[in-house]
């Protein structure tokens, strides 16, 4: 196994690889470290039909981005298996994700379990614009997705970003995920503004289509020292319909320290999680030691563990496997998950995913599955006990996976179809496949209007037997 790693303040993580013996390279940038994915792929005997799997530890989002978006020249990926990620972005996905046999120190977003009868919705309020900042909105937008929104629309988890120039970081924001926010409900206040007044944006397609994204934000021109902002987290932290977070992530983690223990004290009181992006780990838990404090969680780089990305790509794999059992049935075939998992096959399949973005769609599922299973009332403590869903849960679930994907894909960078480009696929099938070479997919829309694919089955079957496969995928990763 490899580990190729652009250089940062902190070598931790490639200390801990090298003490376990891995093979790890520190390059001194992205730029780099890509130079040393080519050249390792180059001299990797593959006759063997396996590939080497590789760990890709980058630098700057920009680079992430791209290889999550666009992805790697076939030669390096027929060669290499490669989970790109930055250490802003493992740290986000050490926070949020919950994993079978992993254990985490974090709260969920969903403290309470979100039914599809509940009238509660996560919130997210990240203070500060950093890149780890993005990270955390980034994957709280993949995490958190629930099945009340099927219900009720405007029912969405909302993620709110504060920061002294919002607008930068916002713009930044809208235009690299600029089909995520096309689609997305966001508003944006200024508190700098004499009469402060909110500036929304409606998605393109509202009162033509049915709403398909489960996610909207909110970005605010201010700082936690403003009374507006004090008042608004003093009410959040009140509000029994929605279960807040509070996440301190300027780039000065000193601010973020000081900022975390000068909240509104009715943060404390309520037990509101409070998320502080600091390198002071060991103060800050003898400081929460305090019963008023206990709901502060440090985060920092030490937290993160390649291990991490090691178990989701096995998730992703089983993800990966099941779909393909599913699209294999003949129309009118019962529409069942696989009752194991093939480990020769599984592994072939995965290496014939297509292409990195493929990869990260199927990593972006198994992200969610713990969630999946919290919100129909199962904990990750009796997840190796658990054996099927039942029919009910698994027609929940069903519809929460697919506004889950909706988003997963705008962040990958397809966008839905236009008028003119549906009537194509309409007419003409086979339009459907070139218009996803050019990033558009006719899938992106409500779930009760999900049609048939190319093979005759409604797309719908797939998330039905992808759900079904949840406890499949979960236990075979805790039996390993």
């Amino acid at each position: 196994m490899l580990i190729v790693v652009s250089i940062n303040q902190d070598l931790s993580l490639v200390a801990r690889e090298k003490a376990a013996s891995e093979l790890v390279f520190v390059e001194k940038d992205d730029n780099a470290a890509i130079r040393r994915l080519k050249e390792e792929a180059e001299k990797y005997d593959d006759s063997g039909g396996g590939r080497l799997e590789c760990y890709l530890v980058l630098n700057d989002p920009i680079s992430l981005w791209l290889l999550q978006t666009v992805g790697l020249p076939k030669d390096i990926e027929d060669k290499v298996d490669v989970f790109a990620t930055t250490m802003e972005d493992l740290l986000a996905k050490t926070v949020f994700v919950k994993l079978p046999d992993f254990p985490s120190g974090f709260p969920s977003l969903d403290r309470e379990p979100i039914s599809r009868d509940s009238e509660t919705t996560v919130h997210l309020v990240i203070v500060g614009f950093s890149d780890q900042a993005e990270a955390l909105a980034l994957n709280a937008a993949l995490v958190a997705h629930y099945p009340n929104y099927c219900k009720d629309t405007r029912l969405r988890t909302r993620i709110t970003i504060i920061d002294d120039n919002v607008y930068d970081g916002r713009d930044r924001l809208t235009q690299r995920y600029i089909h995520l926010f096309e689609n997305s409900y966001y508003r944006t206040l200024d508190l700098n503004d004499s009469h402060p007044q909110y500036v929304l944006h409606r998605p393109q397609y509202e009162k033509k289509r049915k709403d398909f994204v489960d996610i909207e934000w909110e970005f605010v021109n201010g700082n936690v020292r403003n009374d507006a902002v004090r008042q608004k987290l003093e009410e959040w932290s009140a509000d029994g319909r929605q279960q807040l977070t509070i996440a301190l992530s300027h780039p000065d983690k000193n601010r973020n320290y000081r900022e975390t223990f000068g909240l509104p004290s009715a943060v404390y009181q309520n037990g509101i999680p409070v998320l502080c992006h600091t390198e002071e780990k060991e103060l800050m838990n003898v400081i929460k030691n305090g019963e008023l404090y206990k709901c502060i969680y440090p985060f920092g780089k030490e937290c993160c563990d390649i291990n991490t990305l090691r178990v989701l790509k096995r998730m992703a794999q089983s993800v990966n496997y099941i779909y393909n059992h599913c699209f294999s049935l003949a129309p009118g075939e019962p529409i069942t998950a696989p009752s194991s998992i093939d480990e020769k096959v599984l592994d072939e399949q995965w290496k014939n995913v297509g292409s990195l973005p493929k990869q990260y769609s199927n990593i972006f599922h198994a992200m969610t599955l713990g969630a999946k299973m919290h919100s129909v009332g199962h904990s990750s403590d009796d997840w190796s006990e658990y054996y099927a869903l039942t029919r009910e849960e698994i027609d929940i679930l069903t519809e929460v996976e697919h506004n889950r994907w909706c988003v997963e894909e705008l962040i990958l960078g397809y966008r839905p179809p236009t008028d003119s480009e549906m009537k194509l696929v309409e007419t003409d099938i086979a339009q459907k496949k070139i218009l996803r070479t050019k990033k558009v997919h006719y899938d992106i829309r409500a779930f009760d209007d999900l049609r048939a694919d190319s093979t005759g089955k409604n797309v719908n079957v797939y998330d039905m037997a992808l759900t079904q496969g949840i406890p499949l995928i979960i236990k075979t990763c805790i039996t390993d």
